[in-house]
């Protein structure tokens, strides 16, 4: 079964249709508080989401639904417009949900950590509900962290030594609650923390350690320090404080602070000593994205959708085929210069203003540079023309980009093409085409062979297009895919054409089944969503019923 984003295309339709209907029952009981019917209507399609979610295994989107309506049953009918904001909160969560689907599916797996915001803006409107834990979804039990790693190195400290280490650690938490610049706080914190560690017990000085190493973390790689980091760092002066005024064996060990500290280390980059010994000493698994990587999906899901962006770059690419025809008519004294050099500055200044807006400031900068340049043309000056021409390609290629501003992390499958130059994907892209027309034709054929009771006439070609699809998906690192295809195209010429085997309609059935799954995988690659790996094995498993083993492709 396929779950999570890999399913999405399975349900996209849907799940936008259910949205919708959400969307406009929550709007209409902002305007007709009376009717609760509205809002019980509403809860039933959000439960019904959720389900949906839970089901495909997106976990992340189906939390998010959970908040939904334990907010939505909340909201009591006739309460006037004090009750506003969780009915807005509702509405933003699912414009959100919209968005994070389409990013979701772009890139070909979710990230449930871009939902802990909204979550806890839901939660806010909830007496009975605390904050999630920036950490909520990372893969670390707190039941199970040692308390104590470090060993015992010192004799203790006296009363007015640690008095003394907990003021100057308090000073320094102090300028990082007020923002007075992480250069000016932390080396007081880290001087108190490093202390602590050489002098308390094993279970305080691992406290100490993990909290030292978080702010190595925070400074050195950098992260981005947020409220709710900040008080990591007040509450591990709580328990110090906890640990000096009794015995330690009586102090419940703060495994869940702990945990979030870790999490920050587990965020370090590889420059981070301390925190390198960290991740060592407690095993700590990956989170799977960077801190950068992570900020750059929030202003993702925040910023123009997909659609939006295609549709921008859609215009672009007619702007910039504008100013290449100009170019090429400059080039060859085809038209007057004049009107043909003002009309393309005019291109050329909207071109890099735009650009400019795109956030594309380099390739603004040289579109922008070669408008200068221009108004010193003359005719037959082709090097100029030249400057003008190498520009306006960087600028396709940086405008075709925006057609795919899904995540850009690299992805386990056996097709990565992250980061790969513009005109190398277009190539992929084309080459896909060209074999989802191949598989189409052969569906096409076998369908006609059915028709037509069993003439072999029309598969007679079927081998040599198959075989060709395969060429084209191991050019394109599809290998495992490819094998598929040579054993249907050794199913069509050994046992219908040579043997002339005439197969039960069952028979070609699974055949239909198994080029229709390498249809969907190579719909999937072509929109840079993940290489499905549950389609290929549903397609491997169909050939094997046929007696055609993976194992024997050659």
């Amino acid at each position: 079964m396929l779950t999570g984003a890999t399913s999405l295309d399975l349900v996209r339709d849907e799940l936008f249709a259910s949205i919708g209907e959400v969307e406009d029952l929550l709007q209409q009981f902002l305007d007709d508080r009376h009717n609760g019917s509205l809002m019980q209507r509403a809860i039933e399609g959000l439960q019904q989401l959720r389900g949906t979610f839970a089901l495909i295994e997106m976990h992340g989107a189906a939390l998010l639904l959970n908040e939904m309506v334990a907010l939505a049953t909340d909201v009591p009918e006739h309460d006037g417009t004090e009750r506003n904001a969780p009915l807005s909160a509702l509405c933003d969560s699912l414009f959100l949900l919209e968005r994070y689907i389409e990013q979701s599916r772009q890139a070909g797996y979710e990230q449930p950590e871009l939902f802990i915001p909204t979550i806890n803006d839901l939660r806010k409107h909830r007496s009975d509900a605390e904050p999630l834990a920036q950490s909520h979804f990372y893969r670390l039990e707190a039941s199970s962290l040692p308390a104590a790693v470090r060993a015992v190195c010192g004799d203790g400290l006296e009363k007015h030594v640690f008095n003394r280490l907990r003021q100057m650690y308090q000073l320094g938490l102090l300028g990082l609650l007020r923002d007075d610049g992480i250069g000016a706080s932390t080396p007081l914190m880290q001087r108190a923390l490093q202390r602590w560690e050489a002098n308390l017990p094993s279970q305080p000085a691992t406290l100490c350690w993990v909290a030292s190493a978080a702010i190595e973390a925070i400074e050195e790689t950098p992260l981005h320090l947020t409220m709710q980091r900040k008080r990591l760092f007040a509450q591990v002066d709580r328990e110090v404080k906890q640990y000096a005024s009794q015995p330690v064996d009586d102090v419940e060990p703060a495994r869940s602070l702990l945990r979030e500290l870790l999490y920050l280390v587990a965020l370090a980059g590889p420059q981070c000593q301390r925190c390198s010994e960290v991740k060592a000493a407690f095993d700590l698994p990956l989170p799977g994205y960077s801190e950068q990587e992570l900020l750059q999906a929030f202003d993702r899901l925040r910023g123009p959708g997909v659609d939006v962006m295609r549709s921008v770059a859609e215009a672009l690419r007619e702007e910039v085929s504008a100013i290449k025809d100009l170019l090429d008519l400059l080039a060859r004294n085809a038209s007057d210069p004049e009107p043909a050099l003002e009309t393309l500055d005019g291109a050329l200044q909207k071109l890099w203003k735009t650009l400019g807006m795109l956030e594309l400031q380099d390739v603004s900068d040289v579109v922008r540079r070669c408008v200068g340049r221009l108004e010193r043309w003359q005719p037959g000056d082709q090097t100029v023309l030249e400057e003008v021409a190498d520009a306006v390609l960087q600028a396709e290629m940086a405008v075709n980009r925006l057609d795919g501003q899904g995540d850009t992390r690299g992805r386990a499958g056996e097709s990565g093409n992250a980061g790969e130059p513009v005109e190398l994907k277009e190539a992929r892209i084309v080459l896909i085409e060209e074999s989802q027309a191949g598989l189409a034709l052969a569906k096409r054929s076998v369908t006609a062979y059915m028709e037509s009771g069993s003439d072999t006439m029309h598969l007679m070609n079927v081998p040599s297009s198959l075989e060709t699809v395969r060429g084209g998906l191991i050019f394109l690192g599809m290998t495992r895919a490819a094998s598929i295809i040579h054993l249907a195209a050794r199913f069509i010429q050994e046992s219908m054409l040579e043997r002339k085997e005439e197969p039960q309609p069952q028979q070609l059935e699974v055949l239909a089944d198994a080029l229709t799954g390498i249809e969907f995988y190579l719909e999937s690659a072509e929109r840079s969503s993940v290489a499905t790996a549950d389609v290929l094995t549903l397609a491997e498993d169909s050939l094997a019923e046929l007696g055609y083993s993976i194992n024997e492709a050659g």
